[in-house]
C-alpha cells in the first residue's frame, strides 16, 4: 500500500473522505509516526526485518567510533582478523556495561568487548592496529515523503500503520475507539506471537556461559 492509499483508508475510518477536517499533511504526519511505532514492535519481535551491515576500519589507539546517523538498534559487532569473503576469520565482540570496562586490559590489542554511549561505540581493548569492524544494525525507518511511497514494514502489517494513524485522529476528535482497539489488538497479538516463536527450526535452548574473573577478559 502507498502513503496515499493508507491516507485514504484512514480518512474513511475517520469519516472525512475529502480530507478537509483531517488534512493530508496531518494524516501524513500520523502515518509516519505509525510507521515508527510498527518498526519498534517488529524490532521487539526479533525477526531482523531491518538488519543490515556497515563497515569501518579501526584505527590504532582509537577506542571510539561514530554510529551511523540512522542507527536504531544494534544486533552484532565483529572484527575481521584475517581473510576475505567466505574465508574471513571473524571475531564477535561481547557487549559490556560501562563499569565492566575496568575488567578489560588497558593495553592496546585485539578488541573483545564494546559498549555504546550516545552516538558512539567504544571498543575494548583499544585496537592496536587496523582491522575491518562490521556492525549489524537496524536503521531508523525513513519518513514517507511522497504519495507513491510505501511504509518500510511487511505487507501484512501495513494496515496496522493506518490503525495507529487513525487512533491519533480519534484522540484529536475525543471519540471512543473500541472497534479500533479490537482490530489493533489482533496485530499486536500476532507480533507477540512472532516474538515468542522466533525461529522454529530448533527447540528452545538455555545458553550457558563460562563464569569469568578479572583474567578471563584478556
Amino acid at each position: 500500500m502507498t502513503r496515499l492509499q493508507l491516507a485514504q483508508l484512514v480518512s474513511y475510518w475517520l469519516d472525512d473522505l475529502q480530507m478537509t477536517y483531517f488534512t493530508p499533511t496531518q494524516l501524513n504526519t500520523w502515518l509516519n509516526l505509525g510507521q515508527r511505532q510498527v518498526q519498534q514492535k517488529l524490532l521487539q519481535a526479533g525477526q531482523n526485518w531491518y538488519m543490515k551491515p556497515v563497515e569501518t576500519l579501526t584505527v590504532a589507539n582509537q577506542a571510539d567510533y561514530v554510529l551511523p546517523s540512522d542507527f536504531m538498534q544494534e544486533h552484532r559487532i565483529e572484527i575481521v582478523l584475517s581473510g576475505t569473503g567466505p574465508q574471513e576469520n571473524r571475531q564477535g565482540l561481547t557487549p559490556m556495561t560501562t563499569n565492566q570496562q575496568d575488567l578489560v586490559s588497558i593495553v592496546a590489542g585485539t578488541p573483545t568487548n564494546y559498549f555504546i554511549k550516545k552516538d558512539r561505540i567504544t571498543v575494548s581493548p583499544t585496537p592496536s592496529q587496523q582491522w575491518v569492524m562490521r556492525l549489524y544494525y537496524s536503521p531508523r525507518v525513513p519518513d514517507m515523503t511522497a504519495d507513491s511511497d510505501s511504509p518500510d514494514v511487511p505487507e501484512q502489517f501495513m494496515e496496522y500503520v493506518a490503525l495507529l494513524a487513525c487512533q491519533d485522529g480519534f484522540i484529536k476528535d475525543d471519540r471512543t475507539m473500541e472497534n479500533l482497539q479490537t482490530k489493533r489488538a489482533m496485530y499486536e497479538q500476532l507480533l507477540e506471537k512472532m516474538a515468542n516463536d522466533r525461529t522454529m527450526d530448533l527447540p528452545r535452548q538455555v545458553v550457558s556461559v563460562t563464569p569469568y574473573d578479572y583474567g578471563s577478559w584478556y
